[in-house]
């Protein structure tokens, strides 16, 4: 074996080629989301009807999802799915870009979303499985997701300016072709032979799951507290261009927003406490950095206020996305977690964008962004409000503390 076949294969080169994969990954989520809007908006589609097309995206999630999971574990090849989802989406991008009446471009985004929901959560499999028995950290990994989404926001937006909205198929084509090259350097992990497998959760039980108080509250808070987020997912760019913003304000934008998660979370990381009181304290002020968040964005009169209300987001956003996980395992029986953190997961995500995309639309057309907003923050002040009733049946749990205690041994 040669002196360069040595080096790709050592663990050195293993971890670098995936890391470098992470951060060109997310060049086409960066692309995508934030510009798609104004790509719609540019061929005369209305908020109403841009709202039910970025919709489909987390209905299609709930059904691609599972689909995708069992042919990972089925052909035990994550690699190999991984590089057929983001083939799949390539493919299908083409035609939602070329495509101009409503329902063809609504059957190209079903189609799109079927292969690109999926390229996430398996790509954090394939991590998973490439650190397993390692003392390396998931976080180390994600981190350069992070970086590489807001160096690339950030570039989209002179490029875009320079070729213009309409190219977007091809720039979104041009990004998912560099991080496919970057997928097929990947090295392929050694399939879990040998493992136990997982006891299969009935419908039953995770509908009790679901239903089970304090875990329910914590639900039906986060749903409350991230159908704005969603809000501000699908329309900001659409909000910025109302004032008069270019995409190199949208860029700058979501810049602000992602480039901040990555000291945050090395922070939380450090300091945060796995505790009951310290976790709900944690969300509790997240959730209130977003009644500040939205009412300012309810105000904001140029792109410049946009940029710097996106500073918020990693003390808002990022502080809910890193504690809410850890309360999840909380809230849930050991042999519930894994379905604990999927319903949340469909929550905060699926759910929370379809009400988004539809409701919201539907009122940024007939509202306006700045009355918009300002109901998100209303409806935020209502998420806290059951937060703060969690937490009040929290700690006033008897024996609390001695659960927080074994949680935290065993973190």
């Amino acid at each position: 074996m040669s002196k360069w076949s040595t080096l790709w294969r050592s663990d050195r080169m293993i971890y670098l080629r995936l890391r470098a994969f992470m951060f060109f990954m997310f060049g086409p989520v960066a692309l995508f989301l934030p510009y798609l809007p104004l790509y719609l908006q540019h061929y005369g589609f209305t908020p109403a009807e841009i709202g039910w097309l970025l919709t489909i995206g987390p209905v299609v999630a709930m059904l691609a999802n599972p689909v995708w999971g069992f042919v990972s574990d089925r052909l035990q090849n994550v690699k190999l799915v991984l590089l057929i989802l983001m083939l799949g989406s390539l493919a299908a991008s083409q035609f939602l870009f070329h495509l101009r009446p409503f329902w063809a471009v609504f059957a190209a985004m079903m189609l799109f979303y079927f292969f690109n929901t999926s390229i996430n959560p398996i790509n954090t499999t394939q991590v998973f499985q490439t650190i397993e028995n390692t003392p390396l950290r998931f976080g180390s990994f994600r981190i350069w997701g992070s970086l590489g989404y807001a160096v690339i926001v950030l570039a989209a937006g002179p490029v875009m300016e320079a070729l213009g909205i309409w190219q977007l198929g091809w720039v979104y084509g041009a990004a998912m072709a560099v991080a496919i090259l970057f997928a097929l350097a990947l090295h392929r992990p050694a399939s879990p032979k040998g493992r136990s497998a997982r006891r299969t959760i009935t419908f039953r039980e995770t509908i009790r799951s679901l239903l089970q108080g304090r875990f329910a509250l914590f639900l039906a808070a986060s749903l409350l507290i991230f159908i704005p987020n969603g809000v501000t997912a699908l329309y900001l760019s659409l909000f910025i261009e109302e004032l008069g913003g270019t995409a190199s304000s949208i860029g700058w934008s979501m810049f602000a927003a992602a480039v901040l998660e990555v000291p945050l979370f090395l922070l939380l990381d450090r300091w945060s406490k796995p505790n009951a009181r310290s976790m709900l304290n944690l969300l509790l002020f997240a959730t209130v950095m977003y009644v500040v968040r939205w009412l300012l964005m309810g105000f904001a009169t140029t792109p410049l206020h946009i940029v710097l209300i996106q500073c918020m987001h990693s003390l808002s956003f990022g502080f809910y996305i890193y504690t809410a996980a850890q309360l999840v395992e909380y809230l849930t029986e050991r042999s519930f977690r894994a379905s604990g953190q999927t319903m949340y997961a469909l929550v905060q995500g699926a759910l929370s964008m379809a009400i988004a995309g539809s409701l919201g639309g539907y009122l940024y057309e007939r509202l306006g962004p700045h009355t918009l907003y300002l109901l998100c923050s209303g409806l935020t002040v209502i998420g806290f409000a059951v937060m703060f009733a969690l937490r009040l049946s929290l700690t006033r749990t008897r024996g609390n503390q001695e659960r927080d205690d074994g949680l935290a041994s065993e973190g």
